[in-house]
């Protein structure tokens, strides 16, 4: 039988048996390893850098401590030998996932975070902001489709957040009631949470 063959057979549909694995799971999987961390590698170049390469390697873009612009481009990240100090992350439109928060970890210079349109974000991965507790001041986390009240929750662990920007969030059952809970919460931040 020869290759052709086999891969044909592969992809018809049986009519008896569970057919392929689904594209969406198949892409998932795809993206849970993109967003996986590598403890060797982190060791190795340190959490800012993984941190940034997870970033890059999504679909996102950083900006460095002292860089004029933002990196989009993970070949042109600085070379290994090079301390680099992460400040922002810009996830739009990135497949960045909950296990992948991880990274953050150790990242002790992160100032800004935008989440928006990151359609493999769920509630989760909110929790694991609370590694940039310390420097995160500004948070945006906008038209993530699977974020709930359940997600926004988290962001009361952010003490020193001065500005969150919400909006675009479908599965929201009662905006105000959350707006006041994160209001009460975060007393010294600005929040604009749009419907």
């Amino acid at each position: 039988m020869s290759v052709y063959t086999i891969l044909n057979l592969a992809t018809k549909p049986c009519k008896n048996h569970i057919h392929n694995v689904s594209k969406r799971s198949l892409f998932h999987w795809i993206n849970k390893q993109f967003n996986a961390l590598d403890e060797d590698r982190k060791k190795l170049v340190g959490p800012d850098r993984v941190c940034a390469e997870w970033i890059l390697r999504n679909g996102g873009k950083v900006k460095f401590v002292d860089a004029f612009e933002s990196e989009t481009d993970y070949n042109n990240l600085p070379k290994e030998e090079v301390q680099v100090k992460l400040q922002e992350i810009d996830a739009t439109g990135s497949s960045i996932m909950a296990n992948g928060f991880e990274h953050l970890k150790g990242c002790n210079h992160i100032s800004k975070i935008i989440l928006d349109q990151c359609s493999y974000l769920e509630n989760e991965a909110l929790e694991g902001l609370s590694y940039v507790k310390d420097s995160l001041l500004f948070l945006q986390v906008s038209r993530c489709g699977n974020i709930t009240e359940q997600g926004l929750v988290h962001l009361l662990k952010l003490v020193k957040l001065r500005t969150l920007i919400i909006f675009g969030l479908p599965y929201l059952k009662d905006r105000k009631k959350m707006l006041d809970v994160l209001g009460k919460g975060l007393k010294t931040c600005q929040i604009t949470f749009e419907e």
